[in-house]
């Protein structure tokens, strides 16, 4: 599984889905995504998605899900 995770803004706790909508240069259009962010509150998993993709907008949370650390190993 991929997922966007920034430690630095908040610990990876929790598997958001998010979705956005993504600006794309050179034509201006934009693309709807739905991306997994592994972050601790709603409002920093947004914060990563706005890291990652500085121009995107319409951010909306479609469902999260504690992680089980214990199966990571």
């Amino acid at each position: 599984m991929r997922a966007l995770m920034n430690l630095a803004i908040e610990p990876a706790l929790r598997l958001f889905e998010v979705s956005t909508l993504v600006v794309i240069t050179p034509s201006s259009q934009a693309v709807k995504r739905v991306l997994k962010v592994m972050a601790d509150t709603p409002m920093g998993a947004i914060h990563i998605v706005r890291d990652r993709y500085p121009r995107s907008r319409a951010h909306q949370i479609l469902s999260c899900r504690l992680l089980d650390l214990s199966q990571a190993a």
